[in-house]
């Protein structure tokens, strides 16, 4: 039976732990208060008055149970500051029916009980909660003593008879232990909380530390790959060069222009003639025009496969490149076959001398 009970008083809707422990307080709180004001209310029966005012008593008592009761109802729910409010408005009731049936002259030690909704707010944190507590205990107070006073009816009707010390010691040590457990249970709380908090710290501070020094250890990876990628640019770039340098080596080497005497150019031509081939062909024969006295250029095909259109096209326009640097260009070594191609293409070579062979056109030009 009491395992059944803890249990149901463990099961709150908060996740987290702070918020769980301040439910779990506040719920214990309201159901001693309304334990109490249940159990106390049958104190009246005892005191020297008629059974109609005693039951009187009982029921301005009983006014703050079923608002405890609410506020036990909306702390099970997740709704803590609802449950906050219900259980101070709860105890201002039933420390205001208590007062109200004992008056002030011989209340002091309800008079007490008032400080029970203040600290319960102010432990909770909630200032605003806390200021308007004590206006209405003040409001409450000095309504009783006004009323007291003027002597209105039903004022303390059960106010303490001489030679009541029983009954005022009893209110202040119910109210004292009220407090004592309350305040204990919450310092005890706020210690677990803090010890908690400091355990997180801790261990974030731990994960801090292992993280930065993930970080470190993968930027120093990274600075090693970067400096390997600058490695690799640097050497790809070196290569790159290497291999411009090559094929403008290679580029020189299958156009060669070569001197046969101080006024003729041989360039003898072996391999396909492709675009490239041609635009290194006009630069290079037009450059060793400008840099000698040569007035010849021998354009040597007899190693080209194939003269198309394009390759025809091409070795034309060294020829008028060449007439207008005042040198005469003249193409030898065309085979029958590229012969019959290029008259099949419709080529006309009227405007190029041509030689059946190199010794011909060296000979012709003596």
């Amino acid at each position: 039976m009491l395992d059944s009970f803890m249990r149901w008083m463990r099961t709150l809707p908060y996740t987290d732990v702070t918020a769980y422990r301040q439910a779990t307080l506040l719920q214990t709180m309201l159901l001693a208060v309304t334990v109490l004001s249940f159990i106390g209310s049958f104190a009246a029966l005892l005191a020297p008055l008629p059974v109609t005012e005693q039951l009187i008593v009982m029921g301005i008592i009983w006014t703050g149970i079923p608002v405890q009761l609410a506020g036990i109802a909306f702390v099970r729910r997740g709704r803590f500051s609802t449950a906050l409010v219900l259980g101070c408005i709860g105890l201002l009731l039933v420390n205001s029916a208590t007062l109200l049936t004992t008056g002030v002259r011989s209340g002091g030690a309800i008079l007490v009980t008032f400080a029970l909704p203040i600290v319960l707010a102010g432990l909770m944190g909630q200032e605003r909660l806390v200021t308007i507590t004590i206006v209405l205990s003040c409001i409450i107070v000095a309504a009783t003593i006004v009323l007291e006073t003027l002597g209105v009816p039903w004022i303390g009707i059960a106010a303490s008879r001489p030679g009541n010390i029983g009954g005022d010691l009893g209110g202040f040590v119910v109210v004292a232990t009220l407090l004592g457990i309350f305040t204990i249970r919450f310092g005890q709380t706020l210690r677990a909380a803090l010890h908690e908090s400091q355990q997180r710290n801790q261990r974030l501070e731990e994960l801090q530390a292992t993280l930065e020094t993930r970080i470190a250890e993968r930027t120093q990876e990274l600075q090693q790959a970067l400096a390997e990628v600058e490695a690799r640019a640097a050497a790809q770039e070196r290569l790159l060069e290497e291999n411009r340098q090559q094929r403008a080596i290679i580029q020189g080497l299958s156009v060669p222009v070569l001197p046969v005497s101080a006024d003729t150019l041989i360039v003898p031509l072996v391999g396909a003639l492709d675009t490239e081939r041609l635009q290194t062909l006009q630069s290079r024969a037009l450059y060793a025009l400008e840099r000698s006295t040569a007035q010849r250029l021998i354009l040597d095909i007899s190693g080209v496969p194939l003269v198309d259109s394009q390759v025809a096209q091409g070795l034309l326009a060294v020829v008028q490149q060449a007439r207008l640097l005042g040198a005469e260009a003249v193409l030898v070594g065309i085979r029958p076959e590229v012969a019959q191609a290029l008259v099949g293409i419709g080529i006309d070579l009227r405007q190029m001398r041509t030689y059946r062979d190199l010794e011909a056109a060296l000979h012709n030009g003596k």
